[in-house]
This record gives structure tokens, sequence and C-alpha cells, in this order.
């Protein structure tokens, strides 16, 4: 029976990890920066492309823990952005926390963004859980278990995805899945299997940032009608 350390490894070798064009798959509904005259959620929708690339500087000149804020920001915008759900959730694996509950929690929210990501149909995140779900001593020190039978899995769906084919990632060669299938029983590769068999795309709704009417802001400087403030009567 071969580890799931040595699984780890051979899936490492087997399928590399995808490095991605300019913008292989850049959010749906992303835009070019909004003009003086673009309002409301058009324009909040159109500032994503900014927002990922400010997150993007931060981790290459600051590291990952700095760039997770801007990361989450745009990554819970939902539905069209399974790019930055997929970057934010490998950078949490890669984050050092304050203290070793903190590097815990990031690598449970990694696994959830990745998950977010991968049943969305983003290629790259079904790598990732594909890979760091077969075993890897360091996260699994840090909380990240393996899980075998979910990593051939999403093996399999990732063989199948298009979007693997569209941008030109790498398969999953036939000696990796079938060494992955000698790791495990035969009610094991049926459950991977089915799991690849029924899966289905399933995606966060879509926010729409709300449509704030010119002259809200100012309302809110002016204070409330009349004049008067919280705490009753001005003393004389």
């Amino acid at each position: 029976m071969i580890t799931a350390a040595a699984l780890a490894v051979l899936l490492l070798a087997g399928v590399q990890e995808p490095i991605p064009a300019p913008h292989p798959d850049k959010p749906a509904t992303e835009k070019e920066a909004p003009g003086p005259a673009q309002q409301g959620p058009d324009a909040a929708l159109s500032r994503s492309g900014m927002f990922l690339s400010h997150a993007r500087k931060l981790q290459a000149s600051q590291g990952c823990a700095a760039a997770t804020p801007a990361y989450r920001v745009i990554a819970a915008f939902g539905e069209g952005y399974e790019v930055a759900q997929y970057e934010l959730g490998a950078c949490l694996l890669e984050a050092d926390g304050a203290n070793t509950i903190e590097t815990a929690l990031f690598r449970e929210e990694a696994l959830f963004w990745l998950r977010r990501a991968a049943y969305a149909g983003q290629a790259r995140a079904q790598h990732k859980l594909a890979t760091i779900l077969s075993g890897d001593e360091r996260l699994a020190a840090e909380g990240v278990a393996p899980v075998p039978v979910e990593a051939m899995g999403w093996a399999l769906v990732y063989e199948d995805n298009s979007e693997r084919d569209l941008f030109a990632l790498p398969s999953v060669y036939p000696e990796t899945l079938a060494l992955m299938t000698a790791a495990l029983s035969d009610e094991e590769v049926e459950d991977a299997s089915r799991f690849a068999a029924e899966f289905g795309e399933i995606k966060m709704a879509l926010f729409t940032p709300p449509l704030f009417q010119r002259g809200d802001g100012e309302r809110r400087r002016r204070g409330p009608p009349g004049g008067k403030r919280g705490g009753g009567e001005r003393r004389r």
C-alpha cells in the first residue's frame, strides 16, 4: 500500500502546478476602471480588476499575510471571481499567522476558498485540492489532513475540465491515476469515481453593490432633518 506522503510526491510529479497565462481566467465581470460618469453597481464591479491587481502587488512585495485582506474583498464578490478565490486559497496555504492558532485558521480558510473555486469549475483550484489533499506533511502539521478519496475525485474532475484544455493546463498523467488507484481500496476508488461522475458546478451568488443616489453622502454629512443630533437639545 502506498502511503499518503508517497502519493503526494507522485501526484506532484505527475501533475505539475499549472503556470497561469497573463490573464488565463480573469473574472467575467471585470471591466475597465470606471470613468467619472460611472456610478452604482457597475462602477463598483468594474473596480474588481484594480482590487485584484492591488492584492497581487501586496503579495509580491509584502507576502501572503499582507495580501489576504485585499484578496478576501474581491473573492467575496462571488460568481465570476473564482480566480480571486483560488489565489486567496493558495495564498492562505502559505501565509504565516501571528501564532499557531491563526496559522491553522488560515489553512482552514484556504480549504474553504479552494473548494468554492473548485466547485465553481476553476481548474487550478481543482488541481490544488487534488495535490494537497493527497497528503502534505507540512500542511498536515498545520491542520490540513490528507483526504485521499477527495484528492482522487478532484483529480478526475480536473482531468475532464474543459478549462484545462482551453488554457493548456497539464493533464493528470495516466500513471499518476493508476498510482492513486493502487493507494485506495476498491470502495474508495468507487467513491472518488462517483464524486467525479456526479460533479456539478456550484457558484457563489454574485454580490451587487447598492446604487447610491447623488446627494446621499451630503445628507449624511449634514446630519438628520431639523439639525438635531443624538443627545437632545444643546444646553445654553
